[in-house]
């Protein structure tokens, strides 16, 4: 063996071994009575609470490769185990039982030893293990801290070492982060937790930093991440006021505003802070007393800078658009707004055809109103008198004194006609008319009226297809086509995240209460090919919460709860990349870009850490920029 290749951690773990009287040559076992098990797991019971669905998951996304996942306490002993059984009958029987203690002082070098010992994620290889009995194993491990920086336990994952796959660390890392994370949304009380951040981007991941602070604003829970934003220990952090970081001012509007699970609020830290910079606060989950937030809620003010729940997007006119080309269709339309030519709007049913309209009409600086007509929702026979209305005695059941059509009341103003593609021929003739005279005459009058009316159509039919068919006239569709906007259907948008973000603030403001998406829920919705529109988005999210709230009281939407669950084959498979993916881009971020440190840091070589910059080109791309500074 090369010793010049062995990690120090691994040198130092072997001479503890030998001190503790160790035999190299036949590994100790150690392990628990079933009273003793059962204590140990009561204790441990919020933990695994919390982590089972995780690392379920997590097993069934690496099953095909042989490996055990191992879930101990603080003392070493596994509480829990995901295992299979190819790899346990390679060793002597119950080795790997729940029960056993897996401590260095009784084991010598493992993983899980060696991450109790210096409480950080480890991997130890092959003969690295100071048992002989272990040379075929690949292990890395993790510890699990508590809110308050206790050491709860260790999370391992090991097998063949063979076999044994560079991305195993990052990977189990993440998991005992989304762990921990849980636990401390499970175990929080008559508290407000938070989500707090430094940009957008931390906003969309999945490693949400996390505080819970009391009626006074005092810390009480904390994971890593949001530690490592304020840039102190995790226990220190407990018990200090959130104020000190942020301001007394901002605080007390955190704590009174209204609707917490429904918004974010940036927020400044005082000026007195060595690097003054903005932060963005989430609250997710509010369990004080509604007495207590009804006593702060009297005075103050949502803060004016305030937006809709996480990632936010670009305001364009009164709507928030993220999608890069819808933004950019956007733009195009609000400056043609203010022109007199008439927009033809393509798009699928529920792409936003109506809202677009409406934006385009509060930017033209039109006076008049904006109606709407639907032509496929009106029979051919009575369009037309809508359209252009009629005077008293027209035809049999016409009004005694007559009718206004829509041109007439939306003089001044825009008439947005949809699905214009049902219009009969009939009808056609005679818009085509109005559009070249701007004039229109009530059915049976011979007055003609002047009218100075913005149209808007739209469809979700190919009317270039129409008029090769002769179904929709040709001169009429050049008529309304003088600007032609193509909304393009939700399964080619780039800005699902917002909009599914947008939906569940809705969905939790009808239900009184912040609901949240379980991880896969959340990457199942980004995944699924949608063959409908926003609506459709709007209407899966909304049963989903329904049914998690109504059906099994949870405030949380599963995978299951969505109604094309059935048709996924793999929701957790996109997301452990990411994972692993988002892992690797903080530890980069936290080295600032050097490799060694970070390869270190991941317990991989720098090899495999280049192999992975190749793999995923937002590191890369994270790497190059960080560099350059």
């Amino acid at each position: 063996m090369n010793m010049t290749t062995i990690p120090p951690s691994v040198i130092s773990s072997w001479n503890r071994s030998r001190k503790y009287g160790i035999n190299p040559q036949e590994a100790h076992h150690r392990s628990l009575s079933p009273r003793e098990l059962l204590d140990r797991q009561a204790v441990m019971k919020e933990l695994l609470d919390a982590s089972r669905d995780i690392l379920d998951h997590l097993y069934q996304q690496l099953k095909q490769t042989d490996i055990i996942i191992a879930l101990t306490d603080q003392d070493g002993y596994l509480v829990a185990t995901w295992g299979c059984p190819t790899i346990a009958n390679q060793f002597r029987k119950g080795i790997f039982d729940v029960g056993t203690n897996w401590n260095e002082d009784t084991k010598g070098t493992t993983a899980i030893g060696l991450a109790l010992t210096e409480k950080r994620p480890v991997t130890v290889l092959g003969k690295q293990h100071y048992c002989l009995e272990y040379h075929v194993l690949g292990c890395s491990a993790t510890p699990l801290f508590s809110a308050t920086g206790e050491l709860l336990g260790i999370l391992g994952i090991g097998g063949d070492v063979r076999t044994h796959y560079d991305h195993l660390l990052p990977l189990i890392v993440a998991a005992a982060q989304a762990c921990q994370s849980r636990l401390l949304l499970q175990s929080t009380e008559r508290e407000l937790v938070l989500h707090l951040c430094e940009s957008d981007t931390t906003m969309k991941s999945y490693k949400k930093p996390l505080i819970s602070v009391d009626e006074e604003g005092l810390i009480r829970r904390i994971n890593e991440e949001a530690a490592q934003i304020l840039q102190m220990p995790m226990a220190e952090c407990v018990g200090r006021p959130l104020s000190h970081w942020i301001g007394e001012k901002q605080m007390t509007n955190l704590l009174s505003a209204k609707n917490l699970s429904l918004k974010q609020m940036d927020v400044v830290n005082p000026p007195s802070a060595n690097h003054p910079h903005r932060w963005i606060i989430q609250p997710i989950l509010d369990q004080r007393p509604k007495v207590f937030r009804k006593l702060h809620s009297s005075d103050v003010k949502q803060p004016d800078n305030s937006t809709s729940f996480i990632t936010r997007g670009v305001k364009i006119g009164k709507a928030v658009v993220q999608c890069p080309r819808v933004q950019k269709l956007y733009r195009f339309a609000l400056r043609v707004a203010k022109t007199n030519a008439n927009i033809l709007i393509c798009g699928e049913t529920g792409t936003g055809k109506g809202v677009l309209a409406k934006e385009i009409h509060r930017a033209s600086g039109r006076t008049g109103p904006f109606l709407t007509l639907n032509c496929g929702a009106i029979p051919s026979q009575l369009i037309e008198s809508e359209l252009f209305g009629y005077e008293r005695g027209a035809f049999t059941g016409a009004r005694s004194n007559g009718h206004q059509g829509k041109f007439e009341a939306a003089d001044g103003g825009t008439l947005f006609l949809d699905e214009i593609g049902e219009m009969s021929p009939m009808a056609q003739v005679a818009l085509l008319k109005v559009l070249e005279e701007k004039v229109i005459t009530r059915i049976g009058s011979h007055r003609p009226i002047p009218v100075n009316v913005r149209i808007i159509a739209a469809t979700n039919k190919d009317l270039v297809r129409e008029v090769e068919e002769g179904r929709f006239r040709e001169d009429l569709y050049y008529r309304l086509r003088e600007i032609e906007l193509a909304l393009p259907p939700l399964r080619e948008r780039t800005d699902l995240a917002y909009l599914i973000e947008e939906f569940m603030a809705q969905i939790s403001e009808e239900l009184k209460i912040g609901m949240t998406l379980e991880l896969d829920a959340y990457h199942a919705l980004l995944q699924y090919k949608w063959p409908g529109n926003i609506r459709e988005m709007r209407q899966v999210i909304r049963q989903a919460a329904f049914h998690a709230y109504m059906g099994r009281e949870s405030t949380t939407i599963s995978v299951e709860d969505l109604s094309f669950s059935n048709q996924l084959k793999s929701p957790v498979s996109v997301s452990l990349h990411e994972m692993e993916e988002e892992v690797i881009a903080r530890t980069l971020q936290a080295t600032g870009g050097n490799l060694t440190a970070a390869a270190r840091q991941l317990g991989i070589g720098r090899t495999t850490l280049y192999r992975k910059l190749s793999q995923y080109p937002k590191l890369k791309h994270l790497h190059k920029r960080l560099q350059q500074r």
